[in-house]
């Protein structure tokens, strides 16, 4: 494998840093993986507890009761609209291989590191178009990088690492000129349920409109279950035809799938969830804003990308010092188009939170003061 397709680092490798640190993974404060707080739902634990039975079987291969549940839950959409996946990093990856083996991906960054793998993995080539300062989408140079070779657009919405979230119809005006020139456009709205007002964003009831359209969400995020390994994506019907025809058989576990429908009917977990990111999100950025070394980005999602104006220090060293702590972040040098002044914490609960402000405070003072 080529130095370009290595595997990628992430957020929330927990299993690393305990072997490497030498701390327990429960004992890890884990602010590197924009995952709820408070885990899965209860409710999704229940079902997983209750159907343990099931791993006796193959897992069903057209899990129709969790697409019913996933239509009511993104409305405007039919259940032949839907795949699952085994993440939706597996969803981008059969998106990319089936639509752009061999040609262009366009991909806005600073994004998801794992966009451009899935390009090299199947011989295209990922054409990377810087963003603006503020992450907002340089939507003229975006159209200007597709060309007749290109065969996808990828675009993050709330967007991963800046957690910004863009207008559903600038959105829109990529996704028709996309439409107009033949070329595919992925949609990863992955962050988007941390959205109170969703389907204000949200470009999923457009599918059936626009069939070069593919939405990509996962549960790993705003359900805490990322071990569970389940994604979903959404499409017109004949796009969705062609990526179950390319997927590969079993890819959901009988346990994702049960746990998946539950978290989507725990509604007491998902306003719960929603008043807590509302709150905590403006009560961590201030207390971070207040440490005069950073820089805190806007967001809209339940983690923050920050800057050091300190340039005595990386990110990458930040992240070593906090590690002696316990505490684990996300350094963000190998985001294309950002460098290692660069860090992203997603929000914990708030003892955790203070933890964190406090041992930055501690950090950057005995610099100031070296």
């Amino acid at each position: 494998m080529s130095e370009k397709t290595k595997r990628r680092n992430h957020g929330g490798d927990v299993w690393s840093f305990s072997r490497k640190y030498g701390i327990p993974v429960e004992k890890i404060i884990d602010f590197s993986a924009p995952i709820n707080p408070f885990g899965p739902p209860p409710n999704a634990i229940k079902a997983v507890r209750k159907f343990t039975g099931l791993v006796r079987f193959y897992p069903d291969q057209n899990p129709v009761d969790l697409k019913r549940s996933l239509v009511e839950y993104v409305r405007g959409i039919g259940l032949d609209n839907v795949i699952v996946g085994n993440g939706s990093v597996e969803l981008i990856y059969m998106f990319v291989e089936l639509f752009a083996r061999g040609h262009e991906v366009v991909i806005p960054v600073p994004a998801f590191t794992e966009y451009e793998r899935a390009a090299l993995r199947v011989n295209a080539k990922p054409v990377l178009v810087n963003m603006l300062e503020d992450f907002s989408l340089n939507v003229g140079f975006i159209k200007k990088a597709v060309t007749d070779d290109t065969r996808v657009l990828i675009v993050c919405n709330p967007h991963s690492p800046s957690g910004k979230v863009f207008n559903r119809e600038l959105v829109l005006d990529l996704v028709d000129f996309c439409y107009s020139r033949g070329v595919y456009i992925l949609v990863d709205e992955n962050y988007i349920d941390f959205i109170r007002s969703r389907q204000d964003y949200t470009v999923a009831p457009y599918v059936n409109k626009y069939e070069n359209l593919f939405v990509v969400r996962s549960f790993s995020k705003f359900f805490g279950m990322p071990g569970l390994r389940l994604g979903y994506g959404i499409g017109a019907s004949g796009l969705i035809q062609s990526l179950e025809n390319f997927r590969l058989p079993w890819n959901a576990s009988c346990l994702a799938l049960v746990a998946a429908k539950a978290a989507l009917e725990d509604t007491k977990f998902i306003e719960k969830t929603m008043r807590f990111v509302e709150r905590e999100r403006r009560r961590f950025a201030g207390m971070l804003g207040k440490i005069s070394a950073l820089k805190v980005f806007p967001s809209e999602t339940n983690f923050l990308l920050i800057k050091i104006l300190d340039n005595s220090i990386t990110a990458v060293e930040l992240k070593e010092k906090l590690a002696e702590k316990g505490i684990s972040i996300r350094s963000c040098e190998d985001f294309p188009g950002l460098d290692n002044t660069y860090f992203r914490v997603s929000f914990r609960k708030p003892r955790e939170n203070l933890m964190l402000v406090e041992a930055l405070k501690t950090i950057f003072s005995k610099r100031e003061n070296a």
